[in-house]
């Protein structure tokens, strides 16, 4: 209890701070008082005295009595961004109840487990990514679609006599760091890969106006996003190579956790189904008034009517609704900081210590880019990152000569990216280290180095792609 009520004091002191302190000039006292309630979640987020929906609550409760509008503080529950991303995370809980996602790693294994390059680590290797390709576009959490390939191939690695304590590094560990690596690569392909994208996407879309639907997000990340994915797993297995290369025959075990599953139910039938139509409506559905979130409710009503969930099943997901609840609390005051004009006037202030009016474009562009990732540190919320990061480094862009397509589509994938940097980059990165295979040493310079392979393919491979196709 002692050490919540330290890490409560922060909290505590943000609001008191900015309601004892004078409003600077250049903003309303409302839009000041609000930054105050802001930097109070973001503390709360980042410390965890309580949950986050907890502290989210306590903040959004606790302001209301004392800004001008508590109806600000409220607005983004009725937000279809915020409604969107829990209708995902709520859907893609069925694939673990009904197994699907087990079933279709299992069956690539079985096919590819016939050939030379099956039997080898770095093919297995490749079998995980399938399954986490497979997975991305509909899963809506890169942490739920971690959770359930992951576990597979554990299963294989410690079968294969490599455990997080005894011969790590026979197997285990390339696939533990290979995971990782893949999670963020698929997350970054699609808008609906990671619940955070759509974070992303509202951010951008609030502060400069540019709206990325689906296909566009698609369509730009199609080549830049396939080239560093499927280059993935030779670049872990170059950096960190497992001892065991050839795996020998893993068909009778692949066949035995196949024979366990038997045969493939109804449910799973009808889950695959409606996987492909969730699919095709985010590609095509906006060409006929369609958006995200339809397609992401009549996804989950369906799943409903055909009995593959119901409503414990929807009450047991706590993760979505943690995501709804304080996602739906940060958004209500990112947009009224935004209406305000704070993200201006913090921009400014920067402005007086880092002048980039007179420099390029470009340079601005990496500047931009290089910034926003070093305060990746600080945050153990991918999302509470780029609520807090992306306003500022979009606001402060508009004064400069930088391309401001190119500039969202660099943070729109760094997002996903970023992650690589530390074992905390977002919720994936939480639950795959805690699998125990890789050294936090390990986690940390492996990362990194991999990240600064993928910025180069993003800056000599992305910018020119985006430019032939007329995105930039």
């Amino acid at each position: 209890m002692k050490s919540k009520i330290t890490k409560l004091i922060p909290v505590v002191i943000f609001p008191a701070l900015f309601w004892t302190l004078p409003c600077p000039d250049g903003l309303d006292i409302n839009t000041w008082h609000m930054a105050g309630l802001c930097l109070a979640l973001m503390c709360g987020l980042i410390l965890k005295p309580f949950s986050e929906p907890i502290i989210s609550l306590i903040i959004v409760g606790l302001g209301a009595f004392f800004v001008k509008d508590p109806n600000a503080l409220f607005y983004g529950w009725g937000q279809q961004n915020v409604w969107f991303i829990l209708a995902v995370l709520l859907a893609c809980s069925a694939f673990r109840k009904n197994g699907l996602g087990k079933r279709m790693a299992y069956i690539l294994l079985s096919k590819f487990g016939n050939t030379s390059f099956g039997r080898s680590s770095l093919g297995l290797g490749y079998v995980m990514l399938i399954c986490d390709l497979i997975l991305s576009p509909a899963t809506g959490s890169n942490t739920s679609r971690s959770a359930i390939v992951f576990p597979i191939f554990r299963g294989l690695s410690e079968a294969l006599d490599s455990h997080p304590d005894k011969n790590p590094r026979k197997l285990g560990a390339y696939l533990e760091l290979l995971q990782h690596v893949v999670t963020m690569s698929t997350a970054a392909l699609f808008l609906t890969g990671m619940a955070s994208n759509a974070v992303i996407a509202s951010t951008i879309n609030n502060v400069v106006g540019i709206e990325l639907t689906w296909a566009l997000w698609f369509k730009a990340a199609l080549v830049p996003g396939l080239l560093i994915l499927f280059l993935s797993p030779i670049v872990v297995y170059k950096l960190f190579p497992p001892e065991m290369r050839d795996l020998g025959n893993i068909k009778p075990i692949v066949l035995q956790k196949i024979a366990e599953m038997g045969p493939m139910k109804r449910d799973e039938k009808v889950m695959f189904v409606l996987f492909i139509c969730a699919i095709l409506g985010w590609s095509i559905g906006y060409k006929i008034g369609m958006g995200l979130y339809i397609v992401a409710f009549i996804w989950l009503a369906l799943e409903l009517v055909f009995g593959l969930l119901n409503w414990d099943d929807l009450m047991a997901e706590k993760g979505a609704w943690n995501m709804f609840t304080w996602f739906g609390a940060f958004y209500s005051l990112t947009v009224a900081l935004n209406d305000g004009g704070f993200y201006t006037w913090i921009a400014s202030q920067l402005q007086l210590y880092l002048n980039l009016n007179a420099i390029s474009g470009s340079l601005v562009l990496v500047i931009l880019v290089l910034l926003s990732l070093v305060v990746k540190y600080f945050f153990v919320s991918n999302s509470a990152y780029i609520v807090s990061i992306y306003p500022v480094v979009l606001t402060l862009a508009k004064a400069t000569q930088v391309n401001m397509m190119a500039l969202s589509l660099m943070l729109v994938f760094f997002g996903a990216y970023g992650a690589l940097l530390c074992n905390y980059g977002n919720g994936a990165s939480i639950y795959l280290y805690g699998n125990g295979y890789v050294s936090q040493k390990d986690w940390y310079t492996k990362g990194t180095i991999i990240l600064i392979l993928i910025s180069l393919v993003l800056f000599t491979v992305g910018l020119p792609y985006w430019k032939l196709i007329g995105i930039l």
